[in-house]
């Protein structure tokens, strides 16, 4: 074989092995926006549906001690009923917080990224 094909094969291949490379980084930061962008969605719908949540709640509870204020008399004991059940929410959430948050975020992450290794496969 000649010197020169030799050479220019070498740098054929050299050059479809650096492409190579430049696409596959390229398809790695793709994965990984896409991961990134559907936690940033997931984040932000869990975000407004709680934002949501709290309003509604929190109208509950304002319409719950004026009708306990006129059923009773005591707008003020309506609203330490209302106080008191906001409390126990609040350790029952604390005391369940991997379960409810930890445990579901840790489950999305993973799934995403079984997703791009399964991708990365194909």
């Amino acid at each position: 074989m000649d010197a020169r094909k030799i050479s220019d094969d070498f740098s054929s291949l050299s050059g479809n092995v650096k492409g190579y490379i430049r696409l596959k980084l390229e398809l790695y930061k793709l994965m990984v926006a896409e991961g990134v962008a559907q936690l940033l969605s997931s984040i932000m719908i869990s975000l407004v549906v709680l934002l949501l949540s709290i309003f509604f709640l929190f109208f509950l509870a304002l319409a719950f001690v004026y009708w306990y204020g006129e059923v009773v008399g005591h707008m003020y004991v309506g609203a330490l009923i209302v106080t008191a059940f906001y409390l126990v929410i609040s350790v029952i959430v604390f005391i369940f917080r991997d379960k409810l948050f930890i445990d579901p975020l840790i489950t999305k992450l993973t799934s995403l990224m079984d997703e791009e290794e399964d991708y990365e496969k194909n």
